[in-house]
């Protein structure tokens, strides 16, 4: 077993790495504010609701599997599995969309994002590989590497988009920013992967990766339709505010989400990165992981209880400050969904028991429960014709009874 110093020190290696890298989106985000407005952000979020939904059909989600086998070689025909299911989706988007770039951007109200909808293919493939690779290092406890990926993802994201918004391309820097960003990030783990891993790397033989894939079917069984409700979940009202309300609407709802995970991730991702490698490997010797998820859990639990009750009253105030006038509407947004971000601070960075454990099934009916608690929202503020603040409202006591739940089932399944 690790020492909890080695678990302590990881924990900060990602945590400060990963500070520095959401320092960057943050220190530039009132630039950004004022560069790009909340419509074109708006469809921006429009673009990463679908971005972030189609990925994980792309995979399998066999990224996730990388963790679990005990052999080498086995993790690396999984990890082959995973980027090539990516590539071969990807292609296939590619075709649809160009039969059906306007037809979509009918459907979904908002035309202007039919030019951009090309671009979806090349983000699938990079995100693909990328998270691909993620696993792998993470696997490999190369927390430096990871943490060194988000830093130059970050600093790529934010350069690119600043330019390109002084140029005036609107929602496409943003788009174009937010790829250059991911693939700074993917060649950051494959230059770190062909130094270190490549020599005795297998190669990818067809009947390894099908044994591999076959091994971990429950994958793509269960993660794919729980990874399908949960990005539904948070993504689908993006697109649905855009259809039953405004872009600008979107945009204040979209930002309000980036803006406060954001600093929340550093801390949250942090010890994900480190509790499910440690999970991983207390249940591969010692057959449980209670010891690091109860520590884990009230670590968690002791750093974010006060920074939230202050975060509840300030959060109007310090929204109109920082980031102008016009985004005060993203403040009261934020405001409101304090609690539901507390509680999925705490349970997101837990989650990895649902697979580590093979509770996959679980994880997928509980992620439903969440998007149809969020599609229940969407109904009765269209059923009495509501406000978009009242909208806000209803998605935040959605998501504050989801994440509720999902804290209670992860004690339970680590007890068994």
């Amino acid at each position: 077993m690790l020492p909890k110093s080695e678990f302590s020190k990881n924990v900060l290696t990602v945590m400060t790495g990963t500070g520095m890298a959401q320092a960057i989106t943050i220190l530039c985000s009132p630039i950004l504010t004022r560069i790009f407005t909340p419509e074109e952000f708006g469809v921006f979020y429009l673009f990463s609701a679908l971005a972030d939904i189609l990925v994980i059909f792309a995979t399998g989600r066999y990224e996730l599997a990388i963790l679990i086998p005990e052999d080498k070689k086995e993790a690396a025909n999984t990890f082959w599995g995973a980027g090539f299911l990516a590539t071969i989706f990807s292609i296939l988007l590619f075709i649809f969309i160009y039969f059906f770039n306007v037809n979509i951007g009918f459907w979904l109200r908002e035309p202007k994002i039919s030019v951009w909808l090309y671009l979806l293919p090349p983000f699938i493939l990079i995100r693909g590989w990328m998270v691909s690779f993620h696993y792998w290092h993470n696997r490999h406890k190369r927390f430096k590497i990871i943490t060194g990926s988000k830093i130059a993802e970050s600093s790529t994201n934010v350069g690119s988009r600043i330019g390109l918004g002084i140029l005036n391309f609107g929602t496409g820097g943003l788009v174009i920013g937010t790829l250059l960003g991911r693939l700074a990030t993917l060649l950051t783990y494959w230059f770190y992967f062909i130094k270190n891993d490549q020599k005795d790397f297998p190669k990818p033989k067809k009947t390894a990766i099908q044994k591999q894939l076959q091994h971990f079917k429950n994958f793509p069984k269960n993660m794919v339709p729980a990874g399908f409700f949960n990005a539904s979940s948070t993504q689908l009202p993006n697109i649905l505010i855009n259809i039953f309300y405004t872009a600008t609407v979107v945009g204040h709802y979209g930002f309000m989400n980036r803006i406060v995970r954001t600093p929340l991730s550093v801390i949250g991702r942090s010890f994900e990165e480190v509790f499910k490698q440690k999970a991983s490997e207390e249940l591969q010797q010692i057959g449980h992981c209670k010891n690091i998820f109860y520590t884990t859990l009230k670590r968690l639990f002791g750093i974010a209880v006060i920074p939230f009750l202050v975060f509840y009253f300030a959060a109007p105030t310090v929204f109109e400050f920082v980031f102008g006038q016009k985004w005060l509407v993203a403040g009261e947004y934020a405001q409101i969904f304090t609690i539901p971000l507390f509680l999925n601070f705490i349970a997101s960075s837990l989650s990895s028991i649902f697979y580590l454990k093979e509770k996959t099934q679980i994880f997928s009916r509980l992620s439903f429960l969440q998007l149809s608690l969020v599609i229940f929202a969407f109904f009765l503020s269209q059923q009495y014709n509501l406000e978009a603040k009242m909208l806000i409202y209803l998605l935040a006591g959605a998501y504050t009874i989801s994440y509720a739940l999902m804290i209670f089932l992860l004690v339970k399944i680590v007890e068994e």
